[in-house]
């Protein structure tokens, strides 16, 4: 780009012609470290998407320099990124890089592992550990757990024990050290003796990164010459070990950090989430709080009432504004009263059964549970596609569409049986000219000979799959969409598929869920966009739906038993609560039941968690409904 054709910062204005808020604005074009507060529906996503165009399309981000932004889930990451293509152009947003804390952590140390110390240099092929290759370190280093012991709480004081401080671990002549020490060389090296494989939890990676960085001062160097700006989404769920990373990699340099989120979704503390992540980035980075008070999600009716919930989550009262779509009196709450499980089924079902004959899309209703999807929802998803609506426990999903992998797959499938999909083609002519280093710009004739060599491997890949009889056979298809990109080419490209067996497992899993949804309808594109969840009513955690939005939500078994650890985290899940009230556009319902079989007992109580239905009861918007005594 010429430096003739960037914007004067003072004649830029939003992309798109979007209005925002002051400061939203004031955020967007601030020059300083600065803290959002954003409530849920505020915009969190579009504000980091203006303030990347502004900062690249003035050049304030002075080219070639980077723009960092971190998130923690996959799709978010990959939301902000197109928002800011789509915004600013392809050519621009080349130096806009969104990402996870884990890739970018896992980016840092396989790139630069050579430069890490080599008492603590992972072995090249190492795997992802999961807590059971954890504990199986632990004991093969000589650990003996204590009979009597429940083990995930076990398994959890190892994990902590495991990376809880900084690197490298401190001499102590002392028994539970070596085994420390011994453990993170067994997961780090493997022992082929002991038939143990190196695996590194994504904890473990971070930890790994910050002590490279802080080890080598002229990758740190390099770094903070790339990024003049960083990007920090939901940053009220980071964690000491994520802050830790941050602080290595840019305190005291002269890069300008935003920060976005809201306290009153902090809901992942159980995962080390920091409660003073707030306070100790505004001092530490001398950082700027500013605060949105847009809705644009939700109905009046419901922003009163999530504001019911401010006290409670020691949040000032802010004058929160809605949309001006909406009028005073939308937006509805309801809470159920059954005597059963069974009777819930049949109530919930026919009330989803009612919406969707008035016109709302099954994916635009949510079934929300605070724990065990199939435990409390699984009667009810059973019910639902009995009666044609379909739905599923998306937590099986949600990762696995995210994959870069899965998202090729999908696409081609689309693009074999739906006719000019247009966003299809976008994505695979972008991801095979990335994957072949084509600009497909200025390498006009190499781009028509890749769109003709397209078209003759979708025209075979319809054939073969028009003959597939088998989930082997769907495999086997799916293997020759690997081998038209180029299995290497895929790797080297997404970096996450270079270790282990993760690249082949997604294979399978592709296999596996597309060959069940295609037994059920009997036709690819609609099993391709049942796979997707485009025609189904997804239930899930509270944690899962963080960053989701529904027309509809229904919360089912506001109890007791679901909210069992209620006494010990009260301010967490008092959030957990804030969260999946906030998710619903223009209707939420909650529902009680005093028969449910869970794995506490079958009796149901809400005692524990009163203080829920005092603000239902009391809000003068939550219309009860008690079935128990029909």
């Amino acid at each position: 780009m010429k430096i003739n054709d960037y914007i004067k910062p003072n004649l830029w204005k939003p992309v798109d012609g979007l209005k925002l808020e002051d400061a939203a604005l004031h955020a967007v074009k601030s020059k300083e470290n600065t803290l959002v507060i954003a409530g849920p529906g505020a915009g969190k996503t579009e504000l980091l998407a203006q303030r990347a165009c502004f900062l690249l399309q003035t050049n304030t981000c002075c080219n070639p320099k980077r723009i960092l932004a971190v998130s923690f889930k996959k799709d978010a990451a990959r939301n902000l990124f197109e928002r800011v293509e789509k915004r600013c152009g392809k050519e621009l947003a080349q130096r806009f890089e969104s990402m996870t804390y884990d890739a970018f952590a896992k980016e840092l140390i396989d790139r630069f592992n050579r430069a890490i110390p080599q008492a603590y240099r992972p072995h090249r092929d190492y795997d992802i550990a999961n807590i059971n290759d954890i504990r199986c370190a632990f004991e093969l280093a000589g650990f003996k757990p204590e009979p009597g012991q429940r083990n995930n709480i076990i398994n959890d004081r190892l994990n902590n024990a495991l990376i809880r401080n900084k690197l490298p671990i401190v001499e102590k002549d002392s028994l539970a050290n070596n085994i420390l020490r011994n453990t993170w060389q067994l997961l780090l090296n493997g022992n082929s003796s002991l038939d143990f494989k190196a695996v590194i939890s994504f904890q473990m990676i971070s930890r790994l990164a910050e002590y490279l960085i802080r080890e080598n001062p002229l990758i740190k160097k390099s770094m903070q010459m790339t990024y003049s700006y960083v990007f920090l989404d939901e940053f009220q769920d980071t964690t000491d070990i994520q802050y830790d990373l941050i602080k290595t990699c840019f305190l005291n340099a002269e890069v300008v950090i935003t920060a976005v989120g809201d306290s009153k979704q902090r809901i992942m503390l159980w995962a080390r989430a920091m409660e003073s992540i707030f306070v100790d980035y505004k001092s530490d980075f001398n950082a700027k709080e500013l605060k949105l008070v847009m809705n644009h999600r939700s109905a009046p009716r419901l922003v009163e009432l999530q504001k019911l919930l401010y006290s409670s989550l020691n949040e000032s009262d802010l004058t929160i504004q809605t949309s001006p779509k909406w009028k005073p009196e939308d937006g509805s709450a309801y809470l159920h009263i059954f005597k059963d499980h069974i009777q819930e089924t049949d109530v919930i079902s026919t009330e989803i059964q009612n919406l969707v004959n008035l016109g709302v899309k099954l994916s635009d209703i949510c079934i929300l549970v605070k724990q065990l999807p199939d435990t409390y929802a699984g009667d009810l998803i059973i019910k639902l596609n009995s009666l044609g609506l379909k739905s599923r426990n998306e937590c099986i999903y949600q990762d696995f569409l995210k994959e870069e992998s899965i998202k090729i797959y999908i696409n081609i499938f689309y693009l074999a049986y739906a006719n000019r999909n247009a966003d299809a083609w976008v994505y695979i002519m972008d991801t095979l000219s990335l994957i072949r280093d084509f600009d497909s710009e200025t390498e006009i004739d190499k781009i028509y000979l890749l769109q003709k060599e397209l078209e003759r491997f979708l025209t075979e890949f319809k054939k073969q799959i028009s003959s597939v009889n088998s989930k082997d056979e769907l495999r086997t298809a799916i293997c020759g969409i690997v081998n038209f990109f180029g299995v290497d080419a895929i790797k080297s490209t997404f970096p996450q598929y270079k270790r282990g067996s993760y690249f082949d497992d997604l294979i399978e899993d592709m296999a596996q869920y597309l060959w069940k949804e295609y037994e059920e309808v009997n036709e690819w594109l609609k099993a391709v966009e049942n796979l997707e969840g485009l025609n189904s009513i997804p239930v899930m955690t509270i944690h899962k739906s963080k960053g989701l939005e529904y027309d509809t939500v229904f919360f089912i078994g506001l109890e007791d038993a679901a909210f069992w650890n209620f006494r010990n985290q009260p301010d967490e899940d008092r959030c957990a609560f804030f969260v999946a009230l906030s998710r619903a556009k223009r209707r939420v319902d909650f529902t009680f039941s005093r028969i449910r079989p869970t794995r506490f007992n079958e009796r149901q109580s809400n005692l524990g968690i009163k203080e829920f239905y005092e603000l239902l009861r009391n809000s003068n918007i939550v219309q009860e409904i008690d079935y128990s005594s029909r």
